[in-house]
């Protein structure tokens, strides 16, 4: 019996919650699909699901199994894809991860241009929480510095500097008129992101700014959304709202207020060969972020 093919059959019969649904994705018969699953628990030694005429269900050590077995062999998958990339077009699966904010409002605008240019490439973009760590099984990660990162695990390459600034919709300016400094600008209502309607804003040149508003959210996409249907000042980044300043939503107020610059960087694991399509998707960041800063 061949060891792959029936970890694979484990993997489709818990993902599909059948042997019928395995057998399909697999082209087989679900007797087929079922001798390998039962070949595995012979040879582990232990019962990897619970069987009944309408279900079927992972134990404890089979639920184990699955995230190991999963693991592994997405682990093999590319390392195959990347031995072919060598001498074949460059192919797989590339797994970013993003905050949502980076994702949703900065990355988004350039994998279109990257899968055309490399077609056989296919891009999973999971999103997570400001803050939390990489998970070893993407590719790569792009976020805000990160300082308690392990770096024998990872290497990092700095993308752009998040320079925040203050922004809002001409319908807020119309109807609470546009701040001329910072001192006025602690009068207006600012859109706060994160749980508190506070803020404390540490500027370029040390100075602190105590800020308020009416509407806190940990949802970027609902902030950009307030800023724009004029509900109060956003802070943020040029990068995150390029579209918005070109389609006039939004506009940049006190030009020469910024607040303490961070970096974003793009993080992957540390690996024994290089990751090919790792490379060609920082490349193409890359480069087109130095195009998009010489024409601004």
């Amino acid at each position: 019996m061949d060891w792959i093919q029936s970890l694979k059959s484990y993997v489709l019969v818990v993902e599909e919650g059948s042997f019928n649904g395995a057998a399909r994705r697999l082209s087989t018969t679900s007797s087929a699909v079922s001798k390998r699953i039962q070949w595995l628990e012979d040879r582990i030694g232990v019962q990897l699901l619970k069987r009944t005429t309408r279900s079927v269900t992972q134990t404890e050590a089979g639920a184990l199994f699955y995230d190991r077995t999963k693991k592994l062999l997405d682990q093999l998958q590319s390392v195959v894809d990347e031995t072919r990339s060598v001498s074949d077009s460059p192919n797989g699966m590339l797994k970013i991860g993003a905050t949502i904010a980076v994702g949703s409002k900065f990355l988004v605008h350039y994998l279109d241009g990257f899968l055309k240019k490399y077609p056989d490439i296919r891009i999973q973009l999971i999103t997570t929480t400001p803050g939390q760590m990489p998970e070893m099984s993407l590719d790569l990660f792009i976020t805000r510095e990160i300082e308690h990162l392990n770096s024998l695990s990872f290497k990092s390459k700095p993308l752009f500097e998040d320079r925040l600034g203050f922004y809002a919709s001409p319908k807020y300016l119309l109807e609470h008129g546009e701040p001329k400094n910072t001192i006025e600008l602690q009068q207006h209502n600012v859109l706060i992101f994160g749980e508190q309607l506070h803020r404390e804003l540490k500027l370029a040149d040390g100075k602190r700014l105590s800020l308020n508003g009416n509407f806190a959210s940990t949802n970027p996409e609902a902030m950009f959304h307030a800023a724009k249907s004029g509900m109060g000042i956003l802070i943020s980044n040029a990068v995150m709202i390029q579209q918005e300043l070109m389609q006039g939503s939004l506009v940049k107020i006190l030009p020469d207020v910024q607040a303490k610059d961070t970096m974003v960087y793009a993080y992957y694991p540390k690996l024994d060969y290089e990751h090919t399509r790792t490379r060609l998707f920082l490349d193409y960041l890359q480069q087109r972020l130095e195009e998009e800063q010489n024409t601004s």
